[in-house]
Protein backbone atom coordinates (compact mmCIF):
# COMPACT_ATOMS: atom_id res chain seq x y z
CA UNK A 1 0.00 0.00 0.00
CA UNK A 2 1.46 3.20 -0.90
CA UNK A 3 1.65 6.24 1.72
CA UNK A 4 -0.92 8.82 -0.12
CA UNK A 5 -3.49 5.38 -0.80
CA UNK A 6 -3.17 5.30 3.12
CA UNK A 7 -3.30 8.64 4.01
CA UNK A 8 -6.56 9.08 1.85
CA UNK A 9 -7.37 5.84 3.93
CA UNK A 10 -6.71 7.28 6.84
CA UNK A 11 -8.36 11.14 6.01
CA UNK A 12 -11.63 8.64 5.07
CA UNK A 13 -11.83 7.15 8.89
CA UNK A 14 -12.53 10.60 10.18
CA UNK A 15 -14.38 11.46 6.94
CA UNK A 16 -14.09 14.71 4.91
CA UNK A 17 -16.62 15.99 5.76
CA UNK A 18 -15.55 16.51 9.09
CA UNK A 19 -12.56 18.34 7.72
CA UNK A 20 -12.74 22.36 8.32
CA UNK A 21 -13.60 24.59 5.98
CA UNK A 22 -11.00 27.57 5.89
CA UNK A 23 -13.01 31.13 5.57
CA UNK A 24 -10.50 33.49 3.23
CA UNK A 25 -11.13 36.86 2.07
CA UNK A 26 -9.90 38.05 -1.07
CA UNK A 27 -9.86 41.15 -2.49
CA UNK A 28 -11.66 40.30 -5.30
CA UNK A 29 -14.20 37.64 -4.52
CA UNK A 30 -14.54 38.63 -0.93
CA UNK A 31 -15.17 36.36 2.07
CA UNK A 32 -15.00 32.55 0.55
CA UNK A 33 -14.88 29.14 1.98
CA UNK A 34 -12.37 26.73 1.36
CA UNK A 35 -12.15 22.62 2.19
CA UNK A 36 -9.12 22.08 3.76
CA UNK A 37 -8.93 18.24 2.55
CA UNK A 38 -7.94 19.79 -1.00
CA UNK A 39 -5.23 21.76 0.92
CA UNK A 40 -1.71 20.34 -0.14
CA UNK A 41 0.56 22.64 1.85
CA UNK A 42 1.02 26.23 3.55
CA UNK A 43 4.35 27.73 2.58
CA UNK A 44 5.26 30.90 4.90
CA UNK A 45 7.36 34.21 3.81
CA UNK A 46 7.64 36.62 6.21
CA UNK A 47 4.31 37.48 7.60
CA UNK A 48 2.42 36.00 4.74
CA UNK A 49 1.63 32.69 3.43
CA UNK A 50 1.21 30.43 0.22
CA UNK A 51 -1.13 28.05 0.05
CA UNK A 52 -0.85 25.41 -2.63
CA UNK A 53 -4.24 23.77 -3.30
CA UNK A 54 -4.68 20.08 -5.21
CA UNK A 55 -5.66 21.95 -8.38
CA UNK A 56 -2.49 23.34 -8.54
CA UNK A 57 -3.84 27.20 -7.70
CA UNK A 58 -1.50 29.28 -5.37
CA UNK A 59 -3.20 32.29 -3.01
CA UNK A 60 -1.10 34.80 -1.13
CA UNK A 61 -2.44 35.50 2.21
CA UNK A 62 -1.55 37.94 4.71
CA UNK A 63 -1.66 36.13 7.90
CA UNK A 64 1.44 33.96 9.52
CA UNK A 65 1.81 30.29 9.07
CA UNK A 66 0.87 30.50 12.74
CA UNK A 67 -2.29 32.05 12.46
CA UNK A 68 -3.05 28.65 9.78
CA UNK A 69 -1.68 25.84 12.49
CA UNK A 70 -4.71 25.80 14.35
CA UNK A 71 -7.44 26.10 12.03
CA UNK A 72 -6.01 22.75 10.41
CA UNK A 73 -6.73 19.10 11.46
CA UNK A 74 -3.41 18.36 13.34
CA UNK A 75 -3.54 14.44 12.62
CA UNK A 76 -2.89 15.28 9.16
CA UNK A 77 -0.78 18.49 8.94
CA UNK A 78 2.53 18.33 9.48
CA UNK A 79 5.26 20.66 10.06
CA UNK A 80 8.04 20.11 8.08
CA UNK A 81 10.02 23.17 8.62
CA UNK A 82 9.41 26.41 10.60
CA UNK A 83 8.10 27.73 7.37
CA UNK A 84 6.04 24.59 6.05
CA UNK A 85 3.06 22.81 7.03
CA UNK A 86 2.05 19.77 4.63
CA UNK A 87 -1.33 17.63 4.40
CA UNK A 88 -0.21 14.14 5.21
CA UNK A 89 -2.74 12.78 1.99
CA UNK A 90 -0.84 14.08 -0.60
CA UNK A 91 2.99 12.84 0.82
CA UNK A 92 3.35 10.00 -1.75
CA UNK A 93 7.49 9.10 -0.22
CA UNK A 94 10.20 10.70 2.19
CA UNK A 95 13.07 10.31 0.75
CA UNK A 96 16.97 11.59 2.23
CA UNK A 97 20.53 12.01 0.35
CA UNK A 98 24.05 14.19 0.96
CA UNK A 99 22.40 17.37 0.57
CA UNK A 100 18.91 16.86 2.79
CA UNK A 101 15.51 15.19 3.43
CA UNK A 102 12.11 15.38 1.38
CA UNK A 103 8.88 14.72 1.06
CA UNK A 104 7.17 14.21 -2.66
CA UNK A 105 3.84 14.88 -3.12
CA UNK A 106 1.57 13.42 -5.20
CA UNK A 107 1.58 16.86 -7.44
CA UNK A 108 5.20 16.16 -8.10
CA UNK A 109 6.99 18.73 -6.08
CA UNK A 110 9.63 17.94 -3.17
CA UNK A 111 9.55 19.87 0.11
CA UNK A 112 12.58 19.51 2.18
CA UNK A 113 12.02 18.60 6.14
CA UNK A 114 14.47 19.98 8.63
CA UNK A 115 16.91 18.09 10.09
CA UNK A 116 15.50 17.98 13.78
CA UNK A 117 12.08 17.14 12.28
CA UNK A 118 12.95 13.45 10.01
CA UNK A 119 12.50 11.21 12.06
CA UNK A 120 9.66 12.04 13.65
CA UNK A 121 7.88 13.23 9.87
CA UNK A 122 9.58 10.10 8.83
CA UNK A 123 7.69 7.75 11.61
CA UNK A 124 4.12 9.52 10.96
CA UNK A 125 4.37 9.08 7.01
CA UNK A 126 5.54 4.88 8.47
CA UNK A 127 2.59 4.88 10.37
CA UNK A 128 0.32 5.79 7.79
CA UNK A 129 1.26 3.00 5.31
CA UNK A 130 1.09 0.77 8.01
Amino acid sequence: MTTSTASAQAANRTGFDEWPTLRLYQRECGQQSFPVVNLVYLQSETNYTWLNWKDGKRMLMPRTLKFYEPKLPNQFFFRLHRNCLVNARYILDVERDQTGAYVVLTTGERLSISRRRWTTIKRMVDSYTN
